[in-house]
């Protein structure tokens, strides 16, 4: 791990200490980060990808700490990490992973990502038709899912893809963004 942190610097964020602590100054993230209150470099992380716009829809049961999951093993076992162990699509790379997992190539994927990031919603919005199609074709062989369940969860997922297009971070920038909050 980057830094042997020990519980003092994470009572920073739980006990709101954010003045001059990046990504957490202001007031409404100093009450964000004092509720979700992490305790590693992993929970930060995604702690900070979870406070971006794209992410609003689905921040609550985060920040709670609510189990989470598509109740779809194959593809909630291709998102959960033993670090964040609930299916959040928080980064662009899990982003990428559930439109592979709907059939786009993953050149494709990269593409759709590039336009995640630069706010391009128009060349992501392309893809909702094929992701829709492809995502529930694959609940229906793999998941034994009816087509209402496959179409409504596919729906489910592109939806935060969708939200995603109004900032998603990559892993990497999560990360750096979160060492940077330690510094």
């Amino acid at each position: 791990e980057l830094c042997k942190c020990n519980q003092k610097v994470w009572d920073i964020y739980k006990n709101g200490w954010s003045m001059g602590i990046n990504q957490v100054e202001q007031s409404g993230t100093k009450h964000r980060v004092m509720k979700y209150s992490p305790q590693n470099i992993s929970e930060l992380c995604a702690f900070v990808a979870a406070i971006r716009p794209g992410f609003k829809s689905m921040y609550s049961i985060f920040e709670n700490r609510q189990p989470f999951n598509y109740e779809i093993p194959t593809f909630d076992k291709l998102i959960q990490t033993p670090e964040m162990p609930s299916s959040f699509i928080l980064y662009q790379e899990m982003s990428m992973t559930a439109l592979n997992f709907a059939g786009v190539p993953m050149s494709e994927c990269y593409e759709v990502i590039k336009n995640i990031a630069k706010k391009r919603e128009d060349k992501v919005k392309k893809y909702k038709e094929i992701f829709l199609k492809g995502f529930s074709e694959k609940l229906i062989k793999s998941e034994n899912k009816t087509k209402k369940e496959a179409k409504e969860l596919a729906q489910k997922v592109w939806q935060i893809i969708d939200d995603s297009c109004r900032c998603q971070f990559n892993a990497s920038h999560a990360y750096s963004v979160a060492t940077d909050s330690l510094s």
